[in-house]
């Protein structure tokens, strides 16, 4: 249990109200006080549904509130870094979507900003939590499937066409890649290490798109893309996306190692999720485990949102143990850094080396 109640302010009100603003609101140590939105409007209508004092248009009113003790930021890619630089100055403890800003220059100065204000933080690589994930991660943790060789991450989702925001234009840090990438990217870290180099190549198959008020505008940001990489222990990475096909197949996430494999087949976020297990000393014939249920503290078990629920447990520990909890902006910044990568690739049509992680 949280040693106290703490006061919580949310900055976004677009995907905030879709999963994060459930789950806060359920959280038990956590009361909701401030929401900000550059929509008035739209912070007065949550404010009202999760019964949140103070609705604004100006995140920076809830930055000066002696009751709010942290935030958590959801706006655009681009106003990431000057929110967190904001909040750290104002002693607020963070939790920031991810990716945390345009590029890895913006992630140091974030990291560096929080690191001299003292204050937790925590960065929504929101897929960690996921059962099969954590399952697997455990798996290869332990060796079951021997030395990784392989990843592999596809995704081919039905999503439909989106009219225009700022995640159609790239200069604002849109697109599929800083969206679903940054996820991706961040599982491989966990299943086989940092990474060592990237080649990619970014698509983009819309060329415009109209506006709430039909007023079209053109696309700059990708709609779909193929990492190759590998992997500083010597795996080989693969990671290919769409984000609008027709007979979208979803999500399969395949490792190979030198004793066994392990896949995990399907979205526990939607229809839900095998995990298949093969094993070199069992005549590598692929059985379907049972995945065992999460051992989530009760915080989190009774959250309406166990990602996000998660995610504010992680916070409230590194509040009080004063101990960094991951995934952080450390993170962040390491998936940033595979982005920036990525990004150049597409541009040069490069593989780029990564520079090894201080510290590693």
């Amino acid at each position: 249990m949280a040693a106290r109640t703490y006061g919580m302010g949310v900055i976004g009100t677009a995907w905030a109200a879709a999963a994060p603003l459930p789950a806060f609101s359920t959280y038990d140590g956590i009361e909701l006080r401030a929401i900000a939105s550059g929509r008035r409007a739209r912070a007065e209508a949550a404010a009202e549904k999760y019964g949140i004092p103070h609705a604004s248009d100006d995140y920076r009113e809830m930055l000066a509130m002696p009751d709010i003790d942290m935030v958590y930021i959801a706006g655009p890619n681009e106003l990431h870094r000057p929110m967190v630089l904001d909040a750290a100055a104002a002693g607020k403890h963070i939790l920031c979507e991810k990716p945390i800003g345009l590029n890895a220059a913006e992630g140091r100065e974030m990291l560096a900003a929080v690191e001299a204000a003292g204050v937790a933080h925590v960065v929504c690589m929101t897929m960690r939590p996921f059962v099969t994930h954590g399952y697997v991660r455990r798996l290869v943790a332990d060796g079951a499937i021997g030395e990784p060789r392989h990843y592999s991450y596809t995704h081919f989702a039905g999503w439909g066409g989106r009219d225009w925001s700022w995640h159609r234009d790239a200069s604002r840090g849109g697109g599929m890649l800083m969206a679903v990438g940054s996820h991706y990217i961040d599982m491989a870290r966990e299943f086989v290490g940092e990474w060592a180099s990237v080649s990619c190549e970014l698509r983009h198959w819309t060329e415009e798109v109209p506006d709430e008020e039909g007023a079209m505008h053109r696309v700059t940001a990708d709609e779909g893309f193929g990492l190759l990489g590998s992997s500083r222990s010597g795996a080989a990475i693969s990671i290919h996306f769409s984000a609008n096909v027709p007979g979208a197949r979803g999500r399969l996430v395949e490792l190979y190692g030198s004793d066994g494999s392990v896949v995990i087949d399907g979205d526990e976020m939607g229809a839900g999720a095998t995990v298949t297990v093969a094993r070199r000393s069992e005549g590598g014939t692929p059985r379907v485990v049972e995945v065992p249920p999460p051992d989530d503290p009760p915080e989190v078990a009774a959250c309406a949102e166990r990602r996000f629920g998660t995610m504010a447990h992680a916070l409230i520990a590194a509040i009080e143990s004063g101990e960094p909890q991951a995934p952080n902006l450390v993170d962040a910044l390491r998936v940033q850094e595979v982005l920036d990568a990525a990004v150049r690739s597409a541009r040069e049509g490069v593989v780029v080396r990564l520079a090894e992680p201080a510290g590693s």
